[in-house]
């Protein structure tokens, strides 16, 4: 398999989506004993990155998984195509035909982020075990289910739920604020609780880098590492 970057005509076909969406980042998930690049997040580059969040908290079912369509066919002749972390809302779950649209695109290995995780106690029972029954899925598929951007008062409630999780991110904001404090290893202690593998974010220093180590999280990720992208203004971006 060629180990090659997206082709200029692969980032373009991202405007199918929105024409705010201009490019690609990758940024590297990293195993903290060992420093070890396991992964890259995907990412979409925006030509207003200060308006991301509303962005995507506004996006269609459809438009979700177009983007993820695209990104994927973009990535999988190049070298970062495997171990790769992608970004999903519940609500792609939630609906038989767009899990089906999931399916065909996951292959073991693949880490899917889920996005707001809160908004799973916000549906009704039937459709919290449909969702979680379609995690069950891609897990036995070989696929690793994580929650994103967690924070104590988060993960509280997925303490005594049984979900097919494999892994928990904490949120960067949690992180710079319990750094160096018996808090977050308290956190961390949660969320190996409610999945085997936490990763925590913002790290963006070997301080950094040692806090997150010595708090117990497994994995990191931050400016400490360089990212890598792709947009049709500049061909790669450092």
């Amino acid at each position: 398999m060629p180990l090659s970057a997206p082709t200029e005509n692969d980032i373009s076909t991202l405007r199918c989506v929105s024409q705010e969406i201009i490019g690609i980042k990758l940024e590297p998930i990293v195993a903290l004993p060992s420093s070890r690049i396991v992964g890259m997040e995907v990412l979409s580059l925006l030509k207003s990155p200060e308006h991301s969040e509303a962005y995507f908290q506004h996006q269609s079912v459809n438009q979700c998984l177009t983007l993820l369509e695209i990104q994927l066919a973009a990535l999988k002749n190049t070298r970062y195509a495997y171990d790769l972390f992608i970004n999903l809302p519940i609500t792609v779950f939630i609906e038989p035909e767009s899990f089906a649209r999931i399916l065909p695109l996951m292959h073991p290995g693949q880490n899917i982020e889920i996005v707001e995780p809160g908004t799973f106690f916000q549906l009704p029972a039937e459709l919290r075990q449909r969702v979680a029954r379609h995690w069950g899925m891609l897990a036995d598929r070989g696929c690793h289910i994580w929650l994103d951007d967690v924070n104590t008062a988060l993960i509280r409630p997925f303490l005594s739920c049984r979900l097919p999780l494999s892994g928990v991110k904490i949120d960067k904001m949690a992180f710079w604020r319990k750094r160096s404090t018996p808090a977050l290893t308290e956190l961390v202690g949660l969320c190996t609780q409610v999945a085997r593998h936490v990763l925590i974010e913002g790290i963006e220093s070997k301080m950094d880098r040692e806090c997150a180590l010595q708090a117990g999280a497994g994995f990191g990720q931050g400016y400490y590492w360089p990212s890598t992208g792709w947009s049709e203004k500049k061909r790669t971006l450092a």
